[in-house]
């Protein structure tokens, strides 16, 4: 296939295979092929104003040619981690990015520039789409600016971040062949690293390594919204940043990374788990639900109850039904052993609230034992972020982005839909909390219980919906207050202890890449089950619920709350989700009550037992000054 015939016009139906001259031809030189496509499209019947439809085809045309399977692929990604080396300006690249900003507001732009020649009074065309670089021109050729012909379009800017939270399988699935797409590059420029960073207070991990970009987004494609996650497939350049004072030296001005985008796709957790034929069967659901529930059982020390909970935590998510959120399971999981207390001096002094340097952030575990678990959902999502509640973290980091100073700063619960978040509580120790750190919590508990967060704005604060599983992991009952709380069993917290310790202990089953896939597939897919709950359900479930308030009224006992109700019928709904079920089923709203009341019982046995012990410590404290007093 020749050159031309690479880029014939997106209009017409691609038949033959596209061949790896046409990909590497529109990688390495993406804005020669736009402007074959512009000189075909304007050879054409195309009238002089029918330019919106232009910026289609130049869609239509990318998509066809990284259509075939893993075509998509040999694009290079911009900010992989393994990536080198650095971008070339002019370059295609693929960037899976967060929204993080989306306000950087519109541009002007020349989209096609009418051009004179000063000698011979020729007229043409040029098409400018795509970078913000003014065209080179050959000599006695100008820009006509006054020229009626002109054409220009508006630009969404937005500021994009790489993914937080990120977990190693998901950003290879990201990347993809990196020896065709570093293949495909050929020749990269010495691009300045530092600035592929970006601003540190616009990443909501502040401290982690990760890659940021303005994203440029052309019509007839919209910018996403903020936090949206996207594939973005757009040319790269260094530009300017338009909140950045501007120097005296241009070649100084022009040095933030920029991807025009010539299209993007929403990413869905899914799309990164379909490689596997679609689960269909009730007894393969089964078979992935066993499989997934002793996994989980072996990383929490072999203890089923915590397993069955942590398994319905990690399939919950939120939906509204009438106007009503429901679906989220927060869990705490009780009985880790506390953390090791910080003793060196940096420590003490970020304590005290000095801003000292964080290792990664300070967003990692250090207790072996809750480690332990975050590890093991990493394994089983794509984004997983793990906060430990260190004062240092909590005193000296925003969890609710902030906007007020005009510039949308990130904050650590600026997520994308489906991160799971595992706090860790074990590590919060004697110390002071400053006001920072107090708002820090209220807003973490705002996300637990109402699935909001809220961004602080010039003029008011305004709360935006969000989608984050949250699971927190502590010693006693949690300080926040969350839909479940489960006591570990007394083997499982010996093994936690051990663990932490530094003790040899049983490792968790490991899963071989294949297992793995099937797990991730499994949760996914319950995950977006479309559930319904049968009015014969609903009503016998309603029927029950009156009888058991009448029996423990008539009895002169606790009745079961409202809140309590809705708790079980979101584990039954969970647990029928589990199953592969579409609809609530009896059995499931059975199971479930079966499961709370265990889970009562063993909450109500290790809360007598550490009533107990607390009486205990307390009198022996009572009887210590009596008996020094008589010695």
């Amino acid at each position: 296939m020749s050159s031309t015939d690479t880029c014939a016009s997106a209009s017409a139906t691609v038949t033959a295979p596209v061949s790896a001259g046409a990909i590497r031809e529109c990688i390495q030189s993406p804005q020669a092929v736009i402007e074959k496509l512009f000189a075909e499209h304007r050879s054409g019947d195309a009238e002089s104003d029918d330019m919106k439809s232009f910026g289609r085809l130049v869609q239509d045309h990318f998509k066809q040619v990284f259509g075939e399977a893993n075509a998509l692929e040999r694009i290079p990604v911009y900010g992989a981690n393994n990536v080198q080396p650095k971008p070339k300006p002019g370059t295609l690249m693929r960037f899976r990015c967060m929204v993080q900003d989306p306000s950087y507001g519109e541009e002007l732009h020349l989209s096609v520039a009418q051009l004179v020649n000063t000698a011979t009074g020729e007229v043409r065309q040029r098409f400018s789409q795509y970078t913000d670089t003014g065209p080179i021109l050959d000599e006695n050729w100008e820009v006509d600016y006054v020229s009626a012909g002109n054409k220009f379009i508006e630009k969404e800017v937005a500021y994009c971040v790489s993914v937080p939270g990120q977990t190693k399988w998901a950003e290879m699935n990201t990347t993809g062949n990196l020896e065709e797409a570093m293949e495909a590059l050929d020749i990269c420029s010495a691009a300045d690293e530092e600035l592929l960073t970006g601003s540190a207070d616009k990443y909501p991990l502040r401290g982690q390594k990760h890659a940021a970009a303005l994203v440029k987004f052309y019509a007839p494609s919209n910018a996403p919204k903020v936090s949206e996650i996207v594939d973005v497939v757009g040319i790269f350049e260094l530009g300017y940043n338009p909140r950045e004072e501007p120097q005296q030296n241009e070649e100084q001005d022009a040095r933030w990374p920029c991807l025009h985008s010539i299209f993007h796709n929403t990413v869905s957790v899914e799309s990164l788990v379909s490689g596997l034929p679609m689960i269909s069967a009730a007894d393969e659901y089964m078979d992935r639900r066993n499989m997934c529930l002793s996994h989980l059982a072996s990383v929490l020390g072999d203890d089923s109850l915590a397993a069955h909970y942590l398994l319905l935590h990690l399939l919950s998510s939120t939906v509204v039904v009438q106007g009503t959120k429901v679906g989220k399971l927060s869990l705490n999981l009780i009985g880790y052993p506390a953390a090791a207390s910080a003793k060196s001096e940096n420590d003490v002094a970020e304590c005290s609230g000095q801003k000292e340097p964080l290792v990664n952030g300070g967003f990692v575990l250090d207790n072996l034992a809750t480690k332990r678990v975050g590890d093991a959902l990493a394994q089983l999502v794509p984004w997983c972020v793990e906060v430990p509640f260190e004062l240092k973290l909590l005193n000296n980091t925003s969890f609710a982005p902030n906007a007020e100073g005009g510039d949308l700063r990130a904050g650590v619960l600026q997520l994308a839909p489906s991160t799971q978040m595992v706090c860790d509580e074990t590590c919060l120790h004697e110390g002071t909390l400053n006001e920072r750190g107090v708002r820090n919590l209220h807003a973490l508990q705002t996300a637990i219980l109402d699935q909001t967060v809220t961004y602080m704005y010039p003029f008011q604060p305004i709360e935006m919906a969000c989608s984050l599983r949250i699971l927190v992991l502590s010693t006693g009952k949690s300080i926040l207050h969350n839909d479940c709380d489960l006591y570990l069993a007394e083997s499982a917290v010996q093994l936690m202890q051990k663990i932490n310790n530094g003790e040899k202990a049983n490792e968790p089953k490991l899963l071989d890449p294949m297992h793995s896939e099937q797990l991730r597939q499994y949760l996914e897919m319950a995950r977006n089950l479309e559930f319904s709950v049968p009015k014969e359900v609903s009503d016998r479930i309603s029927e029950e619920y009156a009888q058991m308030r009448r029996r423990a009224h008539e009895s002169n006992e606790r009745m079961v709350s409202q809140t309590e109700l809705a708790l079980a019928v979101t584990v039954a709904r969970l647990i029928s989700v589990s199953k592969g079920e579409a609809e609530l089923s009896w059995d499931s709203w059975t199971e479930a009550c079966a499961l709370e009341v265990c889970r009562a019982e063993r909450n109500a046995r290790f809360a007598a037992k550490n009533k107990a012990a607390s009486e205990a410590a307390q009198q022996q404290a009572d009887t210590e000054p009596e008996t020094k007093t008589q010695n």
